[in-house]
């Protein structure tokens, strides 16, 4: 019995040593969505406060939706960099691509997403990583699936 016990022990110190050792993936890395930034966020009525009222050369949107979704329908002015939901090397690589774009002056920008979270959170990030100042970047809370202003026209342009 003493050496059953003695058995079992010495396995399943075995099983926690490679689990401590790391026999997970190694590709494995942290997602960005959890990176320690301080997310700021954009309720819907004060976005559409912000493309009612601010000129257009006020500030930037970039929208991460997929190229069809963005087909379907977008807040004007929106720039385009179908990246969703940016959770692999070449879709990272897209964001960092055409983050050029974004990096001058200190205009804010609005990051949409299809569901205004990881995706959005990614790309601000990479954003970030890029040298563009965090204090610039917001999220448009609930993204494009839940736009609640889809049938203005000057809110949401199809097509």
């Amino acid at each position: 019995m003493k050496k059953r016990v003695s058995g079992l022990l010495i396995i399943a110190l075995a099983v926690f040593a490679v689990v401590l050792t790391g026999c997970q993936k190694e590709d494995a890395k942290e997602d960005r969505a959890e990176a320690d930034i301080d997310w700021q966020m954009i309720k819907p009525a004060d976005m559409k406060k912000v493309l009612e009222t601010d000129d257009s050369t006020d500030y930037q949107i970039i929208d991460i939706q997929p190229e069809a979704e963005f087909d379907k329908g977008h807040m004007p002015n929106s720039i385009s960099v179908p990246a969703y939901p940016v959770d692999t090397e070449k879709l990272e690589k897209l964001v960092v691509d055409n983050v050029d774009q974004f990096k001058e002056g200190d205009k804010p920008i609005y990051v949409v997403c299809p569901g205004g979270g990881g995706g959005a959170k990614r790309t601000i990030s990479l954003m970030i990583d890029e040298g563009v100042d965090e204090s610039r970047l917001f999220i448009v809370e609930n993204g494009a699936k839940k736009w609640p202003y889809k049938d203005d026209n000057k809110l949401w342009v199809t097509g």
